[in-house]
């Protein structure tokens, strides 16, 4: 009976990775005692000119949902961005220059001109060189901000919630990088997490 349970555990949904362009993605982030557990909303592979591989990336929640905007207006969950990079060599810099005008699109002139420092400095913690299979993650922490961290390393904390709501309609907002890549995102793609019931809204 206990190898049973053993081998359903192992075998659980919970305990499998998200695969995407032979990435695996975890489908769970356990807890820590600063966040709850986190779920795979979404992955996505990110295509250049649709030949050059960028990044893969993937959205983690507390509570998975369909619905960009009920994603974009919840302030009160804690959320994770990762980026997982796929081309052989790239500037750190290029990166955050791209997801900068890639972020620009969806905003009014107010809100980039708020965001001007934070954009900014996210450009200053980019430095150096990025190669495949390293990642940067940006985690939303409520009533906080944003802790970028590449390769493990913690770079800063960008206050306040605009910042991570602005850089999140990169992908799921009314200019994303791409509609096929939205809707992976967001669990409505030809691959989604099978894991989890995904809500409606907030």
């Amino acid at each position: 009976m206990k190898t049973l349970i053993l081998s359903l555990i192992l075998l659980s949904p919970f305990t499998q990775a998200h695969k995407v362009d032979d990435i695996e993605i975890p489908n769970l982030i356990p807890a820590t005692d600063q966040r709850p557990e986190l779920k795979l909303n979404g992955a996505a592979l990110r295509e250049l000119y649709l030949l050059i591989k960028s990044y893969v990336g993937s959205l983690y929640l507390e509570h998975p949902n369909h619905s960009a905007e009920a994603i974009l207006n919840d302030t009160r969950s804690h959320k994770r961005m990762v980026f997982h990079v796929r081309m052989k060599r790239v500037g750190a810099r290029r990166i955050a220059s791209a997801l900068q005008d890639a972020l620009i699109v969806n905003l009014s002139d107010a809100q980039h001109e708020a965001l001007k420092d934070n954009l900014a400095q996210m450009l200053n913690f980019f430095d150096g060189k990025m190669h495949r299979g390293d990642e940067a993650i940006f985690d939303f922490i409520p009533n906080v901000g944003t802790r970028i961290s590449i390769n493990d390393e913690v770079k800063g904390i960008i206050p306040g919630d605009l910042y991570f709501q602005s850089m999140m309609t990169i992908w799921i907002g009314e200019h994303p990088v791409g509609r096929d890549f939205k809707k992976s995102i967001l669990g409505l793609g030809d691959n989604p997490p099978k894991y989890t019931q995904f809500a409606t809204s907030n």
